[in-house]
């Protein structure tokens, strides 16, 4: 998208990637006129809606955004951007994102049965609310509106 100030675009090759791998690419920023900024980075985050219903006198829903997953990586910083460039990355996926298993107190009796069903039900749960994964190259500028950048990836 363009704005006043420029625009911010990032060149990767792939759109799939498995836990391990390695997100290297560019992060292309195009300035009309010099601009301050805080600082330009990239981001990989995940996110997944959350839903909850409340009984009542009245029935209300509440659908939610959680930010699962959120890695920062500062490309360059402080100062007057006064042209474009390109700005190289890479960023490690760990190799547990997808979320290895919780460990549990180990528990006797009934106590570890109910904990065990309220485990399978959060795993059940969780399973139709996929994590939405994306990169997000910015320039943060103060007091002004950022130029920003949202490319969507999957991980699996």
């Amino acid at each position: 998208m363009f704005f006043d100030k420029g625009k911010i675009n990032i060149s990767i090759q792939k759109t799939i990637f498995a836990p391990g791998d390695i997100i290297s690419s560019n992060v292309s920023l195009t300035v009309k006129k010099p601009v301050n900024a805080r600082e330009l980075s990239i981001s990989l985050i995940g996110e997944r809606k959350s839903t909850s219903v409340s009984f009542g006198q009245t029935t209300s829903t509440n659908t939610q955004i959680i930010r699962v997953y959120d890695f920062k990586q500062q490309l360059d910083g402080e100062k007057e951007y006064t042209q474009g460039g390109e700005y190289p990355f890479e960023i490690k996926i760990p190799a547990d994102i997808l979320g290895g298993k919780q460990q549990m107190p180990d528990l006797e009796g009934p106590a570890a049965q109910g904990m065990k069903i309220v485990e399978e039900f959060a795993q059940m749960a969780g399973a139709f609310r996929p994590v939405q994964w994306y990169l997000l190259a910015k320039i943060d500028i103060p007091k002004g509106l950022d130029i920003s950048k949202k490319t969507d990836i999957s991980i699996g």
